[in-house]
């Protein structure tokens, strides 16, 4: 995966105690943009340009935003339906006035 990819989420299943820390988590069937990569020894995280979180995690001893797994997404080698994207953001819009 490559910082700009669209990526749909493919897991959404979360521990206890990772709801209780991370607030705002991706949605499984949804569509994101990748913001950035990171690299650790036991795999790689990725943020998303639709999803920011509070600097609440530590890594190297620097607070940093938490990652999600790459493994939680896969990245869309063809682009979805515009027409269909644009329905599920504007039907969001509705739903959340």
């Amino acid at each position: 995966m490559k910082v700009g990819a669209l990526v749909e989420c493919i897991n959404d299943t979360w521990k206890q105690e990772t709801i209780e820390v991370i607030p705002n988590r991706p949605i499984k069937g949804k569509y994101y943009s990748i913001r950035t990569v990171e690299k650790y020894p036991h795999g790689v995280g990725v943020t998303l340009e639709e999803i920011i979180n509070k600097m609440s995690a530590i890594y190297n001893g620097q607070p940093t935003e938490p990652t999600f797994d790459a493994e939680r997404f896969r990245e869309l080698e063809d682009l979805p339906d515009i027409e269909e994207l644009l329905e599920e953001v504007f039907s969001d819009e509705l739903v959340n006035r």
